[in-house]
């Protein structure tokens, strides 16, 4: 039951994103900076509102999407904040509790809670152990060994 409500948490959460992101490109922009930048924030929201679509088939082997869905809401509220505080903006609640809400839900029913969090350690060594000096020769000395089924 969890997996099958995490796949609907996804699905509208990219919907909606991808909804979002089309009403930008119609009006209500609040600054045009992103096309005097080369970029373009509607492109940005459908790309995220598709993969998480997308990753909501397998969630559990697509946990960068997931984490990027968390991440959203937590954007949301800084996003809001900063337009209000810095450049008057009106500040819209609604996205910042569909943000949160869709967060708090992805968290909930991800099965495996403890691998959203990243390792902590660098890169280097995360993803890779190191070569010790022993290792090579204990990989002869396992190769010359003979097989169960060879004769000695």
């Amino acid at each position: 039951m969890r997996r099958l409500l995490l796949t609907v948490v996804m699905v509208l959460m990219g919907a909606a994103l991808v909804g979002g992101s089309a009403r930008a490109l119609f009006g209500e922009r609040l600054l045009p900076l992103d096309q005097e930048l080369g970029t373009h924030s509607s492109a940005a929201a459908a790309i995220l509102g598709i993969g998480l679509m997308a990753a909501a088939i397998h969630p559990a082997k697509n946990i960068a999407w997931v984490r990027a869905g968390i991440l959203y809401g937590l954007v949301t509220i800084g996003y809001e904040l900063g337009a209000h505080y810095l450049i008057g903006a009106e500040f819209f609640i609604g996205p910042v509790i569909f943000g949160i809400a869709c967060s708090l839900l992805l968290i909930a029913l991800y099965p495996a809670r403890a691998e959203l969090m990243p390792p902590m350690s660098d890169p280097p060594t995360a993803y890779r152990h190191p070569i010790t000096a022993a290792a090579p020769e204990k990989a002869a000395a396992t190769a010359a060994a003979p097989k169960g089924d060879e004769p000695a």
